[in-house]
This record gives structure tokens, sequence and C-alpha cells, in this order.
């Protein structure tokens, strides 16, 4: 976890959240969320949990408070890294994607932010993209099922039937009762007819 400093050396200003200096109820709730986050990240996650079903809202007040508190401690990769999960709960994948980058420029190593990384770029049709991170996150340790899931994801994409089932194979390999790699193998072709590829288009 990235080190912090106590959220009131983070310099918020509620009154300046509104026209006027004169802040309402939702900028100083802002404020205050924005101040928890600056001290403890991980709430962020907490505070959106089903936000997207129950209150689109919420995901909307939770990502502006997120994005405050990346703004008044640009240092803290963590921070970028949960209110990416914001950004992708509130449908804005652009955004998580610029957020997983900068996280990454300031931890490249960062596993979690590795994976989120490479799950932002299949949904924003990047395959290359998504391969390269998560093929780094392979290289930091994170030969994990559902990782190999994601790049027999990519290869399926790109119909590389072959290397997409040596994915999903690993994966049933690393857990034996992932239904959804049973599923994946079973739906692709009996044969590998393309071949294998080395390369991804951008």
């Amino acid at each position: 976890m990235e080190h912090r400093r106590r959220s009131n050396e983070a310099g918020f200003d509620a009154e300046s959240q509104a026209p006027g200096g004169v802040a309402t109820n939702a900028d100083r709730l802002t404020q205050r969320l924005a101040a928890q986050f600056t001290e403890e990240p991980e709430l962020i996650r907490a505070y959106v949990q089903d936000a997207e079903v129950t209150s689109p809202q919420r995901a909307q007040l939770v990502l502006a408070a997120a994005q405050m508190a990346v703004a008044a401690q640009p240092e803290y990769a963590d921070l970028r890294y949960y209110a990416s999960e914001v950004a992708i709960r509130a449908g804005d994948c652009d955004l998580a994607a610029t957020l997983l980058e900068q996280a990454l420029r300031i931890n490249p190593r960062y596993k979690d932010a590795l994976i989120l990384a490479g799950r932002v770029a299949l949904r924003r049709e990047r395959p290359a993209a998504a391969k390269t991170y998560l093929q780094a996150a392979l290289a930091v340790g994170a030969d994990y099922p559902d990782v190999h899931m994601l790049i027999g994801d990519v290869w399926r994409e790109r119909e590389d039937w072959g290397q997409a089932r040596e994915s999903y194979t690993r994966a049933l390999k690393l857990n034996d009762s992932l239904t959804s790699a049973r599923d994946a193998l079973a739906a692709l072709p009996a044969t590998d007819e393309t071949g294998k590829h080395d390369e991804l288009p951008a």
C-alpha cells in the first residue's frame, strides 16, 4: 500500500467548490469524502459497492471525490487505482484507463493495476495493450486463473484458437473448478485453423 499523509494535510477547501465561494451540501460531502479517500484510498471501493445498481448518482459523487483526492495527492498510485474502479462503475473506461496509466507510471509493478488495465483495454477493444499489461502482471507474479482467462480472451479476440486454448487450460490447471474456463475451452473450435500470431494490432 502506498504511504499516505493525514487527510488534513491535503489542502481541501469546501468553500471553493461552488460559484461565489458558497459550498453546497453536495460540495461539502464531496470534500469530506475526498479527505477520507486521501487518508484511506481503499475506502473508495467500499463507498461504491453496487453503486451502478442502486444509485448512478452515488457513483458520480464518489468519482468526483476520488478525483479530488487524486488531484490533492498526485504521488499516490493507490488513489488512482481505486478511482479507476469507480470510473469503470460510472461507465467511463477512458478515464479509468488514464488513471491506471498514471498509477503504473508511479509503480510499474502494481499487480492489481496491471490486471485491471488489461481488463479495461479489452473493454476498449485494444487487445495489444491488454496483452502487454497482462503479460507484465504475470512477470511480477500474477500467475492467477483470472489473468490467464483474460489472456485467453485476448487470443480469442484475435481468433488464435491455439493460444487461447493454452491460456484457458492454464487457468483451469490453476483452478480445476473454474467453470468459465471449461466453458471457454468448450466454445473454441476443435482445431487451430489460424496458426499462432506473435503480433497483435494496436
